[in-house]
């Protein structure tokens, strides 16, 4: 049986452009721990229970945007689980311990999943977030897989946990269920340029400069 308009409105899934911030439905909101980040995230940081696409060449800072985020969750006593496609079978994008020490993550909160190929991936990221064990679900799916990410929408919605996504494809202007879509590219050792193609609950952003060396510890 479909979901009546008014449940789906009410659980803050459609954006009205007459409805103030302030009069949505609210929303646990993580610090991203970039203040110019959190300016143009709705809420003023990362929700829960949304999927979030980041659109970035492999080396260009595409991990750096949430390791504050992953430190602050990784004091939860629930899993971070890092499903490195089979596309990352030779270790391009495996974590790096240090790294993440040094970011503040508390490493033993780590799972790491390494799929025998992009189905397994896609089901072992859409198992993690509907087992409620998850505080955050990290995934490098090969394509745009629609139906997918609704999916992955949907369990994150419901077990109130976070999901980030790097497509290893183009960016699809046609459009995604995810909440949040954007795009970061490295200018130099110490800044990034981000922008918003999609912000539930806003319009999409001009292009911007993230400093990233000004995370908050």
């Amino acid at each position: 049986m479909p979901t009546p308009l008014s449940q789906v409105i009410d659980q803050g899934q459609v954006w009205q452009a007459r409805t103030q911030q302030n009069e949505r439905p609210s929303l646990t909101v993580l610090d991203s721990g970039f203040a110019v980040v959190n300016e143009h995230l709705p809420g003023g940081g990362w929700a829960e229970g949304q999927v979030c696409e980041i659109y970035a060449q492999p080396g260009q800072g595409e991990l750096s945007l949430i390791l504050p985020a992953l430190a602050t969750l990784s004091e939860q006593p629930r899993w971070i689980l890092w499903v490195a496609g089979p596309q990352f079978q030779q270790q391009l994008l495996l974590p790096q311990p240090a790294a993440l020490l040094a970011a503040g993550i508390d490493i033993r909160r780590i799972l790491l999943v390494h799929p025998k190929d992009e189905e397994q991936a896609l089901w072992c990221m859409e198992e993690g977030l509907k087992s409620g064990h998850c505080s955050a679900v990290l995934g490098w799916p090969a394509r745009l897989n629609k139906p997918h990410i609704r999916r992955l929408q949907l369990a994150a919605s419901q077990h109130q946990s976070y999901c980030w996504l790097w497509p290893q494809c183009a960016f699809d202007s046609s459009g995604s269920p995810a909440a949040i879509r954007l795009s970061v590219q490295r200018l130099d050792a110490q800044q990034l340029q981000a922008v918003f193609h999609k912000r539930r609950g806003s319009w999409p952003s001009q292009p911007f400069v993230i400093p990233t060396n000004s995370a908050k510890q």
